[in-house]
C-alpha cells in the first residue's frame, strides 16, 4: 500500500518486506520438498492398489496438490508484490494460483471432515457406498468449484493503473457482492462443517469408550481430531477476519487512519503465516503413511485379515495431521 488520501502506509510495507522473506522463504523450502514428497508416497499406495488405502490417499494427494500450488506461488508473490505496475496478466495468473491453492485447501478438509464423521457414524454404511471413483469424482468437483470462483480475481485491479500485485485491490473486489460470496462460502460454511463435522465425531468416539477395546487408540484419534481442528481455526480465521476488517475500510466504515493501518498490517501478517499451513498439512501425510504402514506390517500375512480387522474397528483407524477415519473400499 503506498498512500490513502493522507494516511500512509509505508511503514507497513517496509516491515512485511522483512517479515516475507523471513517466513516465506522456509514456508517455500520446506513446503516443496515434503509436498513432493507425500504425492510420491500416497501415489505409492494407489500403484499397489490396496483397497483399504486408495480412497484416503486420493483425498491426501489432492491436498498435496493444493498446498503444492500455494507453494510454487509464494516466490512470485513475494517478487510481484515489491514491483509496481507488473505484467497484469501474469500478475492475475499468480493471484488465481494463490487464492485458488487457499479455498481448495479449505474444501478438501471439509470433505475430508465429512467422510471422517459419516465413517464414524455410520462405518458400514459407509464402506458399501464409497469407492476410489466417487472419491476422485469429489475432488474434481473441488477443483471446478475454486476455478470457477475464482473468477473475480481476473477484475481484481479493475481499471487501476499504479497497482501492485496482491495490493490495490479495486473497489468492486471489496463490494458486498463480491465480497460475501467468498466470506460466506469460501469460508463460514466449510468452517462450520468442519467444526460440527469434528465435534460429532468426538462426541462418538467418546461415548464408545466403554464399549471398545481399542481405547487408547480411539483416544488418540480424539486428540487428533480437535489438534486438526483447532489448526484449521488459527491458519484461516485470522485472515478471513482481516478480509472482513479490510472491507469495512474500503467501504468507509472506518476511517482512522491509525486503525486502517493497523488492519492492513494484520492483513498482510495474516496472509503471510496462513501460508506456513502448507508446511503444517505435511507432517500430517508422514503420520498417515506410518499408520499405513504399520496396520500392513501387523496383518501383512492375510490381506483379507487385515480388510476384517480395518473393518471391525469400526472404520477407525488413527490419522495425525488432517486425521479422518474412515473403511476405504
Amino acid at each position: 500500500m503506498s498512500l490513502d488520501k493522507n494516511c500512509s502506509f509505508k511503514d507497513v510495507d517496509d516491515l512485511m518486506k522483512t517479515v516475507q522473506l523471513a517466513v516465506q522463504i522456509p514456508t517455500f523450502l520446506l513446503g516443496l520438498l515434503l509436498n513432493v514428497l507425500a504425492i510420491r508416497g500416497f501415489s505409492s499406495f494407489l500403484k499397489k492398489k490396496w483397497p483399504c488405502y486408495t480412497a484416503t490417499s486420493i483425498y491426501m494427494i489432492n491436498l498435496a496438490v493444493f498446498d503444492l500450488l500455494l507453494v510454487l506461488s509464494l516466490p512470485f508473490k513475494m517478487f510481484l508484490s515489491r514491483r509496481e505496475g507488473s505484467f497484469l496478466p501474469f500478475c492475475t495468473l499468480v493471484e488465481c494460483l494463490y487464492f485458488i491453492s487457499m479455498y481448495g485447501s479449505i474444501f478438501t478438509i471439509c470433505f475430508i471432515s465429512v467422510d471422517r464423521f459419516l465413517a464414524i457414524r455410520y462405518p458400514i454404511l459407509v464402506s458399501h457406498i464409497r469407492s476410489p471413483r466417487k472419491i476422485f469424482g469429489i475432488c474434481c468437483i473441488i477443483w471446478v468449484l475454486v476455478w470457477v470462483g475464482s473468477t473475480p480475481i481476473y477484475s481484481f485491479h479493475g481499471k487501476v493503473e499504479n497497482y501492485t500485485c496482491f495490493h490495490n485491490m479495486s473497489d468492486g473486489t471489496w463490494s458486498a457482492k463480491v465480497f460475501f460470496p467468498f466470506e460466506v462460502f469460501g469460508f463460514l460454511l466449510p468452517m462450520s462443517i468442519i467444526g460440527f463435522c469434528s465435534s460429532r465425531s468426538i462426541h462418538i468416539l467418546v461415548a464408545r469408550r466403554d464399549y471398545t477395546q481399542d481405547w487408547v487408540q480411539q483416544k488418540a484419534c480424539i486428540w487428533t481430531i480437535a489438534v486438526n481442528l483447532a489448526v484449521f481455526v488459527v491458519s484461516f480465521l485470522p485472515v478471513h477476519l482481516s478480509f472482513f476488517l479490510q472491507f469495512l475500510v474500503r467501504n468507509g466504515f472506518i476511517v482512522e487512519c491509525r486503525t486502517k493501518q493497523t488492519i492492513i498490517l494484520f492483513l498482510q501478517l495474516s496472509l503471510c503465516f496462513s501460508n506456513f499451513n502448507c508446511c503444517l498439512d505435511v507432517f500430517c501425510y508422514y503420520f498417515v503413511i506410518k499408520e499405513f504402514r504399520v496396520d500392513i506390517m501387523t496383518h501383512r500375512p492375510s490381506r483379507t485379515h487385515s480388510f476384517l480387522v480395518w473393518e471391525s474397528r469400526g472404520g477407525v483407524v488413527g490419522l495425525s495431521g488432517l486425521f479422518w477415519s474412515s473403511v476405504d473400499q
